[in-house]
């Protein structure tokens, strides 16, 4: 079998066990994807189902394979997951961090985060070097004149030394496309092998193409001399420039969330009785989303530490909300849309490949974002909320904007969400997505109940962040 035929065949393989594995807890993927929908949430896509259901296999403890989940949640009673669990319609277990990160299932605790790298293959005579970064994942795109023309059979700014003549890097070079600068002074091929300055009183010289060969007599200018030029690269000895893409990786190990909680037997009587509420479905609620809670402010504080790092983009800097003399408000607030372009920005000359597509901000930035008028879209009705830490407000000029009241309330920051995890700035990898254990009731008659969810964090490209600040 030929090595192209035995690389489909592998990857065949690979696309029919993820296949198989969504089909095998389909019940729980279709009820996640049900009330992510309910919640106005998007329908589950191909690559977030395949997640999904890796980490509900990790999830199965018995070797007969039991898809029980929770102790109260099977096949006839599978829409209590809408109740213990709102965040398992996200991707497990975070509302927010899906909205801001890529996600990449883990199916051990201890796996690899992958990243994309294209490098040179060749060089191009002295201006470029074989094995340099073109793209990469981890540091952006390479922003030198030379490695911009790198798709081009053509040189720029190669150094030639200092004397009177040389040879080019690439030989067999195109007709009247040779420059030779040398301080004030510029050699222009005439496309017959002569070349000509453009200083009164400056020298001639000649190029043979073949060969790549030049001369100069005469010179005004002093210093390095640099040529540029075109080269047929049919007829060249180094040919078509070529790239090596390689696919590199990184360890990460996931974390674990446990929590237990402890209620007395006598209190879930009581509470039954007089209200017809079920204390443990209130408490498996109540858990379940303080463990959410954990997950996301956990990302968030990696991000917002890779915001003000020293490899982020450059800083926004302070806006100050309170407007100048004469001033109205109403057009004082709208200066903060021109920070936040301000920021995504830098995050594009950082990257040379991404603007930031979402906002996470504190109290006071969250404030202000909300009053843009047609510029910002609420996700919903937000009157009707009972949030508990993060929650994503709405969309800015089309970017997710997550309110956190944990961070410090002047304090904002932007970030690039990824399309897939060779090309992110940061990996949220659910292992365990939130389970409980069977409620034991002691003889004292105190109810306990454990849970856990255990995910990994890895932040992938700190030039894909920013950070900011408002002044009250």
């Amino acid at each position: 079998m030929s090595i192209e035929k035995l690389v489909e065949s592998r990857l065949q393989e690979t696309r029919m066990a993820r296949k198989r594995l969504v089909e095998a807890h389909q019940p729980w993927i279709d009820s996640a994807d049900k009330n992510r929908q309910a919640q106005g949430g998007a329908p589950l896509t191909d690559i977030q189902k395949e997640n999904l259901a890796q980490v509900l296999e990790n999830a199965i403890l018995d070797a007969a394979g039991k898809k029980q989940l929770f102790e109260t949640t099977y096949g006839q009673n599978i829409s209590f997951l809408g109740i213990q669990l709102p965040v398992i319609s996200a991707l497990l277990p975070s509302l927010v961090l899906n909205e801001i990160s890529t996600i990449q299932a883990l199916d051990r605790r201890t796996g690899a985060i992958f990243y994309f790298d294209v490098k040179t293959g060749t060089a191009k005579g002295t201006s470029v070097s074989a094995d340099t970064t073109l793209i990469s994942a981890k540091t952006g795109q390479a922003a030198a004149a030379a490695y911009r023309k790198y798709a081009t059979a053509s040189i720029t700014n190669e150094s030639q030394g200092t004397g009177t003549s040389g040879t080019l890097g690439q030989a067999s070079c195109v007709k009247g496309t040779l420059t030779l600068v040398r301080g004030v002074e510029t050699f222009t091929d005439n496309g017959d092998g002569t070349l000509s300055s453009d200083q009164s009183g400056g020298g001639t010289g000649t190029i043979t193409y073949t060969t790549g060969a030049w001369t100069v007599t005469g010179w005004i200018g002093t210093g390095t001399i640099y040529a540029s030029y075109w080269y047929n690269y049919d007829t060249s000895a180094t040919g078509v420039p070529e790239v090596n893409v390689s696919v590199t990786s990184e360890p990460i190990t996931a974390v674990d969330f446990p929590l237990r909680a402890k209620y007395s037997m006598n209190a879930a009587i009581d509470l039954e009785r007089a209200h017809g509420i079920n204390l443990e479905d209130q408490v498996v609620k109540y858990l379940g989303g303080e463990i959410k809670f954990a997950i996301d402010h956990y990302g968030i504080d990696l991000m917002y530490s890779a915001s003000i790092g020293a490899d982020a983009a450059t800083a926004i800097g302070s806006w100050t909300a309170t407007p100048s003399n004469g001033q109205e408000w109403i057009w004082k607030k709208y200066e903060l849309i021109d920070k936040i372009e301000l920021g995504s920005n830098n995050i594009f000359a950082k990257t040379l490949r991404a603007f930031a597509n979402f906002i996470v901000t504190g109290n006071q930035g969250a404030r202000v974002i909300r009053q843009l008028g047609d510029h910002f879209k609420p996700a919903g009705d937000l009157s009707t909320l009972t949030p508990t830490g993060p929650i994503v407000l709405g969309t800015l000029d089309g970017r997710t904007v997550v309110q956190d009241p944990f961070l410090t309330s002047t304090v904002y920051f932007l970030g690039y969400k990824g399309e897939d995890f060779l090309m992110s700035s940061f990996i949220y990898a659910p292992y365990i997505p939130l389970f409980s254990t069977a409620t034991l009731i002691t003889s004292d008659l105190i109810a306990q109940k454990g849970f856990l969810s255990s995910a990994g964090f890895k932040v992938t490209q700190p030039g894909m962040w920013c950070n900011g600040s408002i002044s009250i």
